[in-house]
This record gives structure tokens, C-alpha cells and sequence, in this order.
């Protein structure tokens, strides 16, 4: 097996890819996976589907900035893909540069957008001088902080988690700067088009919905659907189709496997509303957390 993720190695989607394998059953030999890193979602989903790679590991939600874009608007627009699991990493991050730097001498800061959101109070407080520069992922940050000459990496410092400091030799001024404590950050493990896992009874369902266009109250008698067939959601986020200004699909998180006969029943009255319904998976919740389920709506 051969497994993507947003690279290089020590982002948090490697961390959680790793967790993942150290879940699998004993009967799946995960000591000959092959971990590649990509440097974006959508390049790996693209050799995902080409067969160049069997699974991808991507960011999907963090509990302060929410959805990651990037990855919604991937599974939003890819075909013959399936989400069999999730991962959550609890998110830390340090300022680290190639050697031990007064804060006050430090011209640029590096990292990841989404690492950036998530430390800028402490960015702001300490280094308010300093240029926020965009990295495709922490790691990248570090990696290539650590691979510049001296001249390059004077005053530079990057935003990363503290094993990729580590892994790259780089020297932590700062740690403990995330902005929240207990961040977490939610991950998926996608496949081509396959079987569906096992239903479990704490499982989770994803899909993306397009309403009708230009009609009254399409989004609520959606809602209504998943309200009227005793199906919770746990996220819902809009994202922009793409062909022309004001029409967005909706990312929604269920609480249910598709074998549930509430969330089957609610899947197949949005198909009569909405003229796209794009089914993800539905696979177990990484907590275990079985929903309450009203005895009216049980099976």
C-alpha cells in the first residue's frame, strides 16, 4: 500500500497518517506501506485516482479556523473517492530558526496559512514587525529553512510543530505559542472508490449537497430533511461551485452510517431535492461516540 500525505515528513498529516497505520488490524501488514508526501491535496488526489497511490491522508477541519478549503473544495469536485476513516492530532506549535535569535532581530516568519491563524495573537504580541510569509505546510517551512546558506536564513524564523523542529535541526526560541490550547485538528483517510467500512453504530457520514438554484428556502427544507428523519449533523460548511458568482455547495458531516435506515431514508429525500448529491463515505467516528438516538427514529 502506498499512502499520501501533505508533506514533507513531520507535518501533522504525517503524524496522524501514522496513527491511522497503528490502528489498522494486526491482519494488514502496515510495515510495507509506503509513505509519500505530496505538496498539495489536489496533486495527491490526482494520482490517488490515477492508481499512482491507494490512499491519501488530508486536513479537513481544525477546531479554531474550521474547515481547510483546500481539501473541501478536492472532495467537492472529485469523483470515485472515499473517506474509510478519520484521525484527530492535538495541535502545537513552535517559533524555531537556525540558530538562537533575539526575537526583536527576526525580519520573517514563515509557515503554513492555517498555522498562522491559529498562533497570530502570539505573532502580533511578540514579533509585530515581522513578515508573515505562506509555506505549503509547516514542515516545508522548517525543511527549507534548514536547507538555506547563512545569508538566507538570517533573521528568518518558521511556525512548526516541535517534532519538526527536532527532525530538521532547527532551534526553538519560542514553544507553546498557539494562540488555543487544545487545538485539534481533524484529518481524513480517502481511497479510490471501494467498499464502505462496516458499519459500527458511531460512525460518521460526509457528503456535499448543490441546492436548486435561485429557490426560496432550498437550504431549510434541507435541513428539515435530516430534522424530519432524526439525523444530527456535526458540521456544515459552504463553499463556492465555481462556475458563477452566489452559487456555493454544502459540506455536511452526519452523525450515522449510510446502513442506518434514518440517514438512508434522509440521503435518498435530498436526492429528490437537490439536483447534486455527492456521497463521500461513511466510516467511524474517531471518538467512539455512539448518537443519541430517539427511539422513534431507530431502526
Amino acid at each position: 500500500m502506498r499512502y499520501g500525505f501533505l508533506g514533507p515528513e513531520t507535518t501533522f498529516t504525517h503524524q496522524a497518517l501514522l496513527q491511522a497505520l497503528a490502528e489498522m488490524p494486526e491482519a494488514l501488514d502496515t510495515t510495507a506501506a509506503e509513505m509519500v508526501p505530496f505538496a498539495s491535496v489536489a496533486t495527491a488526489a490526482t494520482d490517488l485516482l490515477a492508481g499512482q497511490i491507494d490512499a491519501l491522508m488530508a486536513p479537513i477541519e481544525n477546531s479554531v479556523e474550521g474547515g481547510v478549503s483546500g481539501t473541501l473544495d478536492v472532495l467537492a469536485a472529485t469523483d470515485s473517492i472515499t473517506i474509510v476513516a478519520e484521525q484527530t492530532v492535538q495541535i502545537s506549535f513552535v517559533l524555531a530558526a537556525r540558530e538562537d535569535t533575539a526575537l526583536d532581530a527576526l525580519t520573517t516568519v514563515s509557515s503554513h496559512p492555517h498555522a498562522q491563524a491559529q498562533v497570530q495573537g502570539w505573532l502580533r504580541e511578540n514579533v509585530p514587525g515581522t513578515h508573515i510569509a505562506a509555506a505549503s505546510s509547516t514542515a516545508a517551512a522548517a525543511r527549507d529553512l534548514a536547507a538555506a546558506d547563512a545569508d538566507e536564513a538570517r533573521g528568518r524564523a518558521v511556525v512548526c510543530s516541535p517534532l519538526a523542529a527536532e527532525h530538521f535541526g532547527l532551534t526553538v526560541l519560542a514553544d507553546g505559542i498557539e494562540d488555543y490550547d487544545g487545538a485539534i485538528t481533524r484529518f481524513v483517510l480517502v481511497t479510490r472508490e471501494g467498499r464502505i467500512p462496516a458499519r459500527t453504530g458511531a460512525d460518521k457520514t460526509t457528503l456535499v449537497l448543490q441546492l436548486p438554484h435561485n429557490r426560496s428556502g432550498a437550504l431549510l427544507e434541507a435541513l428539515e430533511i435530516l430534522a424530519s428523519n432524526g439525523v444530527n449533523m456535526s458540521r456544515i460548511e459552504s463553499r463556492p461551485v465555481g462556475d458563477f458568482l452566489g452559487r456555493y455547495s454544502f459540506s455536511l458531516d452526519l452523525e450515522g452510517h449510510i446502513e442506518d435506515r434514518r440517514v438512508a431514508a434522509a440521503l435518498r429525500a435530498l436526492h429528490r431535492l437537490c439536483p447534486v448529491v455527492h456521497y463521500l463515505g461513511s466510516y467511524p467516528r474517531v471518538d467512539r461516540q455512539r448518537p443519541d438516538v430517539r427511539e422513534d427514529y431507530a431502526d
